[in-house]
């Protein structure tokens, strides 16, 4: 997209998404994305509150499974609508580029994500060998073994990394109590040469595009060493109106900047 169009972002939120399957949908990083959302669709769960976030305000704030037990979709009904989903597609000739964990929060809260993960990887390898997987997590369960486990068996897993310090992580993401910014980076660097990191710049109420709040950031991403960096800024309404997408070539800039330290980085605008 043209710089000059990327500033005519829309201004409002979306909707939740509806149900466990959504799209496909045409991704910049994904290609034709068909979504999972393991999350309610009556509220958007997640553990962190981030104040760009396309979908508002979170509604059930919370950093554990457990306090959302009943919410969830069960892990049969996610498995056999996907496994419904792939058969049209395949029959079509239609399959996806990429299955993707992303919906109504934080995918891994659900207390069965490690078990759907494998009926995914098993769907896929059935109905579309060709297409990948993918999760679009904010990083904040990372610390348990049994999600980072899961997380990466899928192809493009792609976890959060806005900032470089945990003040500004706590004004631009609004951790639920109990995550911290350490322990993020913390589990970020015991598998850091296998993800994808994807970070956020904005303008405005918070901004984390300043030269400290950047360099920072780069030190934080260094320490992991992730196999990519993707470097994106607002595309839909935020839930903090006054935050404002970054322009292209401030984007660039800090791509440039990370890339001097050898670690790859992208921008998708």
């Amino acid at each position: 997209m043209a710089a000059s169009a990327r500033r005519e972002f829309a201004r409002e939120t979306i909707a939740l998404q509806q149900g466990v399957i959504y799209g496909p949908v045409m991704s910049r990083r994904l290609g034709r994305s068909l979504g999972l959302n393991l999350l309610p669709d009556e509220i958007k769960l997640c553990s962190l509150n981030c104040r760009y976030c396309q979908y508002g305000w979170t509604g059930m704030l919370a950093a554990l499974e457990g306090k959302a037990d009943g919410f969830f979709p069960s892990r049969g009904e996610v498995k056999e609508k996907l496994a419904r989903t792939l058969a049209k597609m395949a029959a079509a000739k239609k399959p996806p580029d990429t299955i993707t964990f992303s919906g109504n929060g934080e995918a891994t809260l659900h207390p069965e994500f490690p078990g759907i993960v494998a009926d995914v990887i098993e769907l896929r390898d059935r109905y579309a060998p060709g297409c990948k997987t993918a999760i679009l997590s904010n990083s904040t369960t990372i610390g348990r073994k049994s999600l980072r486990e899961a997380i990466l068996k899928l192809d493009e897993p792609i976890l959060k990394l806005d900032a470089g310090t945990a003040g500004t992580f706590k004004k631009l993401n609004g951790p639920a109590p109990g995550v911290s910014f350490q322990r993020i980076l913390d589990g970020l660097r015991l598998i850091g040469p296998r993800i994808i990191i994807q970070s956020l710049f904005v303008n405005g109420g918070v901004d984390n595009t300043s030269p400290d709040e950047v360099g920072a950031w780069v030190k934080a991403v260094v320490s992991v060493a992730p196999r990519e960096v993707q470097i994106y800024t607002l595309d839909r309404g935020p839930a903090d109106a006054s935050l404002k997408p970054v322009p292209l070539k401030r984007l660039e800039t800090i791509a440039a900047q990370l890339r001097k330290t050898g670690v790859k980085a992208r921008v998708f605008a």
